[in-house]
């Protein structure tokens, strides 16, 4: 974390922040990767390897501003780097990493179960931040719905 911390801080001196200046990104990828710990966690799967791709899951954006759906992939450019240069991953703990941040957009698609815990705690963040629940298509909501019962929440404001 300290290493993460250190560097992540490093990458960006923009601020964060979207373009409507409505939220800030590393806010937001802390949260996430909160969640993806949760869910790792509840599943069986390395909760701090989850964290770590929740962490980076946005950095497409913050460090590549990229603010279009290709921002995954992106940020899986950027993160195969830093992730190698920290000595801290063995190869197959970066592949799970790309993997995910290559594929969080695709919501619709299931994958492998990184990426889809990254998708899942993608949109409860999101749903946590926002706390608008008919921002949500049928697809995302089903996924949200899915999560929330898990963790033993439910949806309000229907």
């Amino acid at each position: 974390m300290d290493y993460l911390d250190k560097n992540l801080l490093l990458l960006n001196d923009t601020g964060f922040v979207f373009d409507d200046a409505g939220f800030d990104e590393m806010i937001h990828s802390y949260g996430v990767a909160y969640f993806c710990a949760s869910l790792a966690y509840r599943r069986g799967l390395d909760a701090e390897l989850a964290f770590v791709i929740g962490l980076l899951h946005d950095i497409g954006r913050i460090v590549g501003d990229d603010y279009t759906k290709a921002h995954g992939a992106t940020g899986a450019v950027i993160s195969e780097k830093f992730l190698n240069d920290s000595g801290l991953f063995d190869k197959n703990e970066i592949e799970l990493v790309i993997s995910a941040l290559q594929h969080h957009s695709k919501k619709k698609k299931i994958h492998q179960p990184y990426d889809e815990i990254l998708k899942d705690a993608d949109l409860l963040e999101r749903l946590f931040f926002d706390n608008d629940v008919n921002k949500l298509n049928t697809i995302k909501r089903a996924r949200v719905e899915k999560e929330l019962v898990m963790l033993g929440l439910k949806l309000i404001g229907d």
